[in-house]
């Protein structure tokens, strides 16, 4: 079997050795649409050494853009599905469900900026509630539990 030709998404050199590129559902679609097209070119994507930290600040802008937008598009859904009831309109199935699909389409709208995450990059860990409530939790309290009480003779 023939090694497949690589190309490095950020500066598009073609044939380079670098950090590949994970797949994903967007990238599958994507590749879904250029095959339909007829317009597939077959390359391994990867980032090559020269442009990591170029793809790191890409990579970082699109997951600020993405929380964004998700926040943006959950505070929409929120004021268009409560905000008539609370003013005393009747309610409404319709809004409810154009306002859902609107704060799809804003959070979509993140798609636009989308910069594939690297293979090597690890997985972020999944946190018991446990440790989410030791962070959380302030740094009085927490020390006050690790201290034992005590004894008064």
């Amino acid at each position: 079997m023939a090694e497949q030709k690589t190309a490095c998404i950020v500066c598009k050199k073609e044939g380079i050795k670098g950090t590949p590129v994970r797949k994903d559902v967007i990238l599958d679609t994507i590749k879904k649409v250029k095959t339909r097209l007829g317009i597939v070119r077959g390359f391994k994507l990867i980032v090559c050494p020269d442009d990591i930290e170029v793809y790191r600040k890409k990579r970082a802008k699109f997951e600020k853009m993405a929380v964004l937008h998700t926040t943006v598009a959950a505070i929409l859904i929120v004021l268009l599905v409560f905000g008539p009831i609370l003013l005393g309109a009747p309610f409404n199935l319709m809004s409810i469900f154009f306002a859902f699909v609107l704060g799809v389409m804003v959070a979509a709208l993140a798609l636009l900026s989308y910069v594939p995450a690297l293979e090597g990059d690890a997985e972020p860990k999944k946190r018991t509630p446990d440790q989410i409530a030791k962070k959380l939790a302030p740094k009085e309290t927490a020390s006050k539990k690790e201290k034992t009480p005590k004894k008064k003779k």
